[in-house]
């Protein structure tokens, strides 16, 4: 259990250090701010009836109509 409880710990600061450096490579290249968790949802609009295409069928394909 300690033996778990030390990777665990390792691990969680190996993370920080891996994201100190992400967001010092983001600001050396100046990066747009990292998502903030705050999502707006849009409105759904209705789709449009979308026109289906004639794809050309290609040799040896079946052509159900």
């Amino acid at each position: 259990m300690q033996a778990q409880h030390l990777i665990i710990e390792a691990l969680v600061d190996e993370k920080d250090s891996l994201l100190q450096t992400i967001h010092g490579l983001q600001e050396a290249n100046n990066a747009p701010a990292p998502f903030d968790g705050d999502w707006e949802e849009e409105p759904e609009e209705e789709p449009a009836e979308e026109e289906i295409e004639d794809i050309p069928l290609g040799e040896g394909e079946i052509d159900d109509e």
